[in-house]
């Protein structure tokens, strides 16, 4: 049996917690485009505008201490990619509905 190295499983788990936030924010953004043109509720833009922006700022986080593994996999490369994909999509939809 091999030893349980923490360090692994805490990368597991950061890991785990991004694609969690991708699919969160990524329904966030969904709820704030469909709120700007379909109801267009004012006071629902302002409080998704600040959803947004502290979403982008935790998945920031996430994605800075996930990148100080130094892991260079195919993993590696699919959350660099998703990261920038998420971030310009939120940049994109918060200029959409200002």
């Amino acid at each position: 049996m091999r030893k349980i190295d923490s360090r692994h499983i805490v990368f597991h788990v950061l890991v785990a917690l991004y694609f969690i936030w991708m699919v969160v924010f990524a329904t966030l953004l969904g709820m704030a485009v469909f709120n700007a043109y379909g109801r267009a509720d004012a006071t629902l833009t302002v409080l998704f505008m600040e959803w947004i922006s502290i979403n982008l700022i935790m998945g920031t986080t996430l994605f800075v201490v996930i990148r100080l593994f130094r892991n260079r996999t195919l993993l590696d490369k699919i959350i660099l990619y998703t990261y920038f994909f998420m971030a310009i999509s939120a940049i994109v939809v918060v200029l959409l509905i200002e």
